[in-house]
């Protein structure tokens, strides 16, 4: 079990080139209906509308952009690089000098977001970047005096799932042991849910009573409530 990877310290967040490309747009287009409708209140010359049609060219041009331009764009943050950050089998290592042994450990959260490249924001009505940087995702950690939290940078797809995979064995490795099962369970990523593995360590933890039968099972999962009447009488007795 090793994960390793740079981190990373966000200074700020910029506007993207397809958020300015489309806001270009849009103040042409405002421009544009502002002057046609000031000149019908109050008329300013004969025929505006060649001036108007003049300003709505000029904001399509921006705007059509802003919704091709998109599938291309990265997020612009402002950032600098920051140190290093290793999970092993002893300890999560900072800067390859501050040890933070797991039995320390009384909270821990993980922000898995996106690896550099990813696809992100695809659900947004207006035109937005689509491509990640890879540093927004980070690692949270509480111990009796400290509490520590990084940003890192997830470099490849390869490295996304090295990090869900190191995870899962943090969790079954039962190193965490000052966290409570339930919370220790929820920390596993979603694409190891389904495998015997995890369902395997959640009755575990139900049969040792370290988590209640009803929350173990849903955390297990299971399919009709005669799955569920089955995994409880062989397990809950």
């Amino acid at each position: 079990m090793k994960f390793t990877a740079y981190k990373y310290k966000i200074i700020r967040y910029k506007a993207s080139i397809t958020k300015l490309l489309f806001w270009a747009g849009l103040l042409f287009f405002s421009i544009g209906f502002f002057l046609f409708f000031l000149n019908y209140k109050m008329p300013l010359v004969d025929d505006i509308s060649n001036i108007v049609l003049s300003f709505i060219l000029l904001g399509s041009i921006p705007f059509i952009s802003s919704h091709i331009y998109q599938y291309f764009d990265y997020e612009r943050i402002v950032f600098k690089k920051d140190g290093h950050l290793e999970i092993n089998e002893e300890a999560i290592v900072i800067n390859h000098s501050l040890n933070i042994l797991y039995h320390e450990i009384k909270d821990i959260k993980f922000g898995i977001v996106a690896y550099y490249g990813q696809r992100i924001n695809m659900f947004y009505k207006n035109p937005v970047e689509q491509k990640s940087l890879g540093i927004k995702n980070y690692i949270s950690i509480a111990t009796d005096s400290d509490i520590y939290k990084y940003n890192f940078k997830l470099e490849s797809e390869v490295q996304f799932k090295e990090l869900e995979q190191t995870i899962f064995e943090l969790v079954q490795s039962e190193k965490l042991d000052h966290i409570d099962s339930k919370r220790r369970i929820k920390l596993v990523p979603a694409r190891f849910k389904k495998t015997g593995e995890y369902k395997k360590f959640v009755i575990k933890q139900i049969v040792e009573k370290r988590i209640g039968c009803t929350e173990g099972l849903l955390l297990h999962g299971y399919n009709t409530d005669d799955e569920a009447f089955e995994l409880r009488k062989k397990y809950c007795g």
